[in-house]
């Protein structure tokens, strides 16, 4: 059964710590929430992979090689594999972070600088725009946005899908169950179940796809 986790307000911070909740894992990534109480920290460290950071609410000081950046609450940062990266937080934050598992080709994003998720992809009028960021065999990871009264069609898909509500409202259908989505809210969808969404006004989202064998 499918549920709405609120990247937000389903996230606690607690005093002193760092709390974090992987809310799904597929072939190609992995993605993490994380609540850090204000002053926390994550100390230096290299990946060797490529990683996406984003902050739901509050803020976070980046060391990002010799850059030193700031984010805020609803912006993002492409990290690249193999840079050494120190995260400080100033405030309470929620902060998800998705960890690519090989090193994939990302487009359309621009690296080592912050920018709005949201804004990385346009609204057109009456149409459903699509921006590839990943895709491979495994996978792939997209920005949507559609103009009001947009829907898609019934339909099931080989692997577990992870929407991220981005702007506006959504509402949606996973089998037999209903649910409405807004700003902040995620949910898997899962494999070869049947689902289909309509937006009223407008709508925007994150979704990862995986591509389970058949």
């Amino acid at each position: 059964m499918s549920k709405i986790y609120n990247l937000n307000t389903d996230t606690k911070v607690v005093s002193k710590s760092v709390v974090s909740k992987r809310i799904f894992d597929c072939e190609n990534a992995h993605v993490d929430i994380y609540a850090f109480d204000e002053g926390e920290e994550l100390d230096h460290e290299m990946l060797f992979i490529d990683s996406l950071a984003f902050v739901i609410d509050g803020e976070a000081q980046l060391e990002y090689g010799e850059k030193q950046m700031k984010l805020g609450s609803d912006e993002a940062c492409l990290i690249e594999a193999k840079t050494w990266r120190k995260l400080k937080f100033t405030k309470k934050t929620k902060y998800l972070l998705i960890d690519f598992k090989e090193n994939v080709m990302i487009d359309h994003l621009d690296k080592a600088s912050v920018f709005s998720l949201a804004d990385a992809v346009s609204y057109e009028s009456g149409k459903i725009v699509s921006k590839t960021l990943v895709k491979n065999e495994n996978g792939s990871m997209s920005l949507l946005s559609f103009d009001k009264d947009q829907e898609l069609s019934t339909h099931a898909a080989p692997g577990d899908a992870l929407l991220i509500a981005l702007d506006g409202e959504l509402d949606l259908k996973i089998a037999d169950e209903s649910f409405h989505l807004v700003k902040g809210d995620s949910i898997v969808l899962p494999g070869k179940i049947p689902h289909g969404l309509k937006v009223k006004d407008k709508f925007k989202m994150l979704l990862i796809v995986t591509k389970d064998k058949m």
